[in-house]
């Protein structure tokens, strides 16, 4: 009983959204300089681009509970906090479990959050913003060589070396996955892996784009709509019309059927009417603020969101929202990767150590909670 009216408590205060809510957009990459560490960008897919260049989480550290494999690099956010020094650069990272049969058991198990801050005068990057419009008056290609060693197929500290030309990989399974696919024709004592490398394995890699959230201006709507094609549960677009889009032999019963469900849901109708003037938004910003929730049901109580290990309270940050997963280009199936949306609530204090695991050093793990779009789905 007290679960169900925390929930109703959360649910009531949902319905007063902050409007100062900044947006993220995926962008092509025009120039592949500007998502390197000296940057300090926002992207997603690709491989992660580390912050603080010592302590970085090891492939043991990245292991999904459920199967054991490495998880996959899915975005990194670029969030300083105005005001705490020790926050002048701060980043914070996501990776998921790439098997969707994973993500069937328990989101807190195929998710994980890590954050990263720095003071502006710190051991690996200038006191001085770099030089976006020249980028490579800025960029440093020695910097990660002299810091750290990264394994070529995903970006994750190595363990392990080809014995014939010494390319670096994080585990037994990566460096059989590169051998496979392409390693083995191009393996000579003098290889080495290009600096923006990408391969099959990745998510496609993306620029994050922010802005604020103009969902009040109305006068733009013509304007606003998305050029790419987007889920109808999403945006609200009536079925038939969306069957004829581009992604209509994506979409599955289940999924007709979630909109039925849906359109008695008042948060799911929020979240439409909060989305329809940028369909396209894969992520909403707004630390300490409230999330806009894709469902009534799975809205977390103040006992689900655990404490960070310094003894402070866990504050929502930003949401990951469901569009990112068109970009993603996964394959639609009963099991593959899902989510309605993805919360991510982070240390209220930006603690600088985890009491709990000293082997992340400069790396904080923090909280994701994923809300499905149906009570029928898993629970996280």
């Amino acid at each position: 009983m007290e679960k169900k009216q925390e929930e109703e408590s959360a649910k009531a205060e949902c319905t007063h959204h902050d409007n100062n809510v900044e947006l993220g957009f995926i962008e092509e990459v025009d120039d592949e300089l500007l998502l390197t560490n000296q940057f300090f960008p926002s992207k997603v897919g690709g491989k992660p681009v580390w912050l603080d260049l010592q302590g970085i989480p090891s492939a043991a550290s990245l292991t999904c509970k459920n199967c054991g494999n490495v998880m996959q690099f899915l975005i990194q956010l670029y969030c300083p906090v105005d005001g705490e020094s020790a926050c002048f650069h701060r980043t914070i990272y996501i990776f998921c479990c790439r098997d969707g049969q994973c993500h069937q058991r328990s989101a807190q198990d195929c998710f994980l959050v890590f954050r990263s801050q720095l003071p502006r005068n710190n051991s690996f990057y200038s006191s001085q913003p770099p030089d976006r419009q020249n980028p490579q008056n800025s960029y440093d290609n020695s910097l990660l060589t002299k810091w750290c060693s990264l394994c070529s197929l995903c970006g994750i500290p190595s363990e392990k070396k080809c014995a014939k030309c010494g390319t670096p990989y994080c585990c037994r399974q990566h460096q059989v996955f590169d051998w496979k696919h392409g390693h083995r024709e191009n393996c000579t004592s003098a290889a080495k892996t290009p600096i923006f490398a990408s391969n099959d394995y990745l998510f496609p890699q993306y620029d994050v784009c922010i802005d604020d959230d103009d969902e009040d201006n109305d006068n733009d709507d013509a304007d606003s709509k998305s050029d790419h094609p987007t889920d109808s549960k999403l945006t609200g677009e009536n079925y038939h019309d969306y069957i004829k889009s581009d992604l209509a032999n994506q979409i599955t019963e289940a999924d007709i059927k979630s909109v039925e469900d849906h359109n008695h849901d008042e948060e799911f109708l929020e979240f439409k009417e909060k989305i329809r003037l940028q369909p396209d938004q894969i992520l909403r910003y707004k630390r300490n603020g409230i999330p806009l929730w894709i469902s009534s049901k799975d809205i977390p109580s103040s006992s689900d969101i655990p404490g960070c290990s310094c003894g402070a309270k866990r504050i929502f940050e930003f949401q990951i929202m469901p569009q990112l997963l068109h970009y993603l280009k996964i394959e639609n199936s009963q099991t593959s990767i899902d989510w309605g949306i993805l919360l991510v609530y982070t240390c209220s204090k930006n603690c600088l150590h985890n009491n709990n695991d000293k082997s992340s050093n400069g790396y904080m793990k923090e909280f994701l909670w994923r809300q499905n779009y149906s009570s029928a789905e898993t629970k996280s």
